[in-house]
């Protein structure tokens, strides 16, 4: 047999933060919830002046669709490979909201204020290396609530359409798996040893 190669270990293991345990309750209600709010980016959500508007068309809107996808990639993916792509692309995620907050900050500044700080603090959360199960679970509970506000605020507007209140439901349900995801880690045993991957050399 040759040896391993070079600048790899026989045995690679799973990210510190990858629970290996295979019965987690929140999945199924964070996943589903995390497809459904992406879903509604597809569906008009205002009236319009002429027909109605679909978030698609707004891309300054975009972040808590996508937030969505990402969670619902986080919830049901089932290796450390999957977890690692879905922080990933909440850093990135964190990233665009920062900067794209200064399209709002023309158009519309108290909006742009808010998704800066918000931007911010998803990335201060998450962090841009190294990170824990705990914070991924935070950044899902802090996107929860917001989008909660969010799209509730619209809710109530008479411009409001399906996609609207759809995606305020997929937002409670997304706050809602997160708590629950929190509560899942608070109540896990303290010791969770990890799988052992084995790496063959080509």
């Amino acid at each position: 047999m040759g040896d391993p190669l070079p600048g790899k270990a026989a045995v690679e293991l799973p990210p510190a933060w990858f629970s290996t345990a295979r019965r987690r309750r929140h999945r199924r209600l964070t996943g589903m919830s995390g497809i459904l709010l992406f879903a509604c980016m597809f569906l008009p959500a205002v009236k319009g002046c002429n027909q109605p508007v679909m978030p698609l068309e707004v891309p300054a809107f975009l972040p808590p669709y996508l937030y969505g996808l990402v969670f619902a990639w986080i919830a049901l993916s089932r290796t450390p490979r999957g977890q690692a792509i879905g922080v990933m692309a909440l850093r990135l995620l964190a990233v665009l909201v920062t900067g794209g907050a200064g399209v709002l900050l023309v158009v519309a500044p108290p909006a742009g204020v808010a998704a800066v700080i918000f931007g911010g603090a998803l990335l201060l959360i998450v962090r841009l290396s190294g990170t824990t199960e705990p914070r991924i679970v935070a950044t899902g509970i802090a996107v929860g609530l917001v989008s909660m506000l969010w799209f509730g605020f619209w809710s109530v507007t008479p411009d409001a359409l399906i996609g609207v209140h759809l995606a305020l439901a997929s937002s409670i349900g997304l706050f809602v798996g997160c708590v629950a995801w929190l509560r899942e880690l608070a109540l896990r045993p303290s010791i969770d040893l990890p799988r052992a991957v084995i790496s063959s050399a080509r």
